[in-house]
């Protein structure tokens, strides 16, 4: 009995909206209206594929990368069924250690796709810069700042070797002179650089003393003035000179100006020569009250021990008496204004640059 009824050949073209088939036999309707079933073979279009073949593209996302120095890594690549790697270390795994820089690549093989090569840059980063710093200049007992770097995420250490770091920056103690060092590291792209040494150094303000009043030796060409240079100190003597010490060639008064961060300091020296005696008189005075040579006393170029200064008028008479050579006569006797006239003087001391005791005689007169 024959089928009856619309049959689809295998050639015709489906009606609009359909799947299309291929290999479709037959299929109607058995007379007495019964319907018969024959086997269809369909294959639908797009349904059965292969596996998505490799992209080059994403093998490997980046290409390069930078890896921290001293350290060891790892390339991965996915471990699927059926897919095989060939890397030109002639490894197959689908992962290799990388130990140095370099230009690495993979092929990679999927069954009937067709094999895809790819490239990737890898870059130990030893080239990471210590952070930029500048060593701190600090007064003794004077607050201090946070230490200072620049850089990118700073980490500061006590120690090259310490691991317990701050991302604050620290502020030294100012209690004490001398240096306290400080390490400081950048870390970029996650690789951390060699630690800069950064040192915070307390000093004091000037200090120094020229001595007393300084004799020059008889037949030697000077004498040195000096004190012991303090760093980061600048030293100006009267006459301009910049060093820390200066040769004094003649008898006269010696000024030395150090200065630094923390302060400044003056200090004055006189220096006589070998033959001239501590004290000398001067032959007149004028006590009249204009503030200028009021007294009469010596004026003494060194240290006196011993001393003993009498005046008298010309009858013999004694019109002023003193231990201290500090103490002058003001032209009085006993509260009264003395004469204008000559006065004669007798001085007793122990004098410091001869070595002995001397008697001065002379005479001073009074003018008003």
């Amino acid at each position: 009995m024959k089928p009856t009824g619309n049959l689809l050949s295998g050639n015709e073209k489906p009606a609009t909206g359909r799947m299309p088939v291929s290999g479709l036999k037959h299929a109607g309707i058995l007379a007495g209206g019964k319907p018969f079933l024959l086997i269809i073979i369909i294959v639908m279009q797009g349904m059965i594929t292969h596996a998505q073949c490799p992209d080059v593209a994403a093998v490997f996302p980046k290409d390069s990368i930078i890896i921290c120095a001293d350290t060891t890594y790892k390339l991965v690549l996915p471990a699927k069924p059926g897919i095989s790697y060939t890397w030109n270390t002639a490894e197959t795994a689908n992962a290799i250690d990388i130990h140095q820089s370099g230009k690495y690549w993979v092929t990679v093989t999927d069954g009937a796709c067709t094999p895809v090569t790819d490239t990737v840059f890898i870059l130990f980063n030893s080239l990471i810069l210590i952070p930029n710093v500048k060593d701190t200049l600090l007064c003794l007992n004077k607050p201090a700042p946070p230490m200072q770097a620049y850089g990118q995420n700073l980490v500061w250490y006590s120690s090259p070797t310490s691991t317990d770091g701050s991302h604050t920056a620290p502020i030294p103690s100012t209690a004490d002179t001398g240096s306290t060092y400080f390490y400081v590291s950048q870390t970029i792209l996650g690789c951390e650089s060699p630690r800069a040494k950064v040192i915070a150094e307390v000093i004091d303000k000037p200090s120094f003393d020229l001595g007393e009043n300084i004799i020059i030796p008889c037949g030697a060409p000077g004498v040195v003035l000096q004190t012991v240079a303090q760093k980061y100190t600048s030293y100006l003597w009267q006459d301009g000179s910049s060093n820390n010490e200066f040769l004094a060639t003649e008898a006269g008064k010696y000024v030395l100006k150090a200065e630094n961060i923390c302060g400044r300091l003056i200090d004055t020296v006189e220096t006589v020569l070998c033959n001239t005696r501590c004290l000398n008189f001067p032959n007149a005075f004028t006590p009249n009250g204009d503030g200028r040579n009021e007294l009469f006393r010596p004026g003494a170029f060194c240290p006196i021990t011993k001393y003993i200064f009498t005046v008298y008028d010309r009858f013999g008479r004694q019109v002023f008496h003193s231990t201290n050579p500090n103490e002058g006569w003001d032209g009085r006797i006993s509260g009264k204004k003395a004469d204008i006239g000559t006065y004669i003087y007798y001085c007793i001391y122990d004098d410091f640059m001869l070595k002995r005791q001397l008697m001065l005689r002379g005479s001073v007169t009074l003018i008003k």
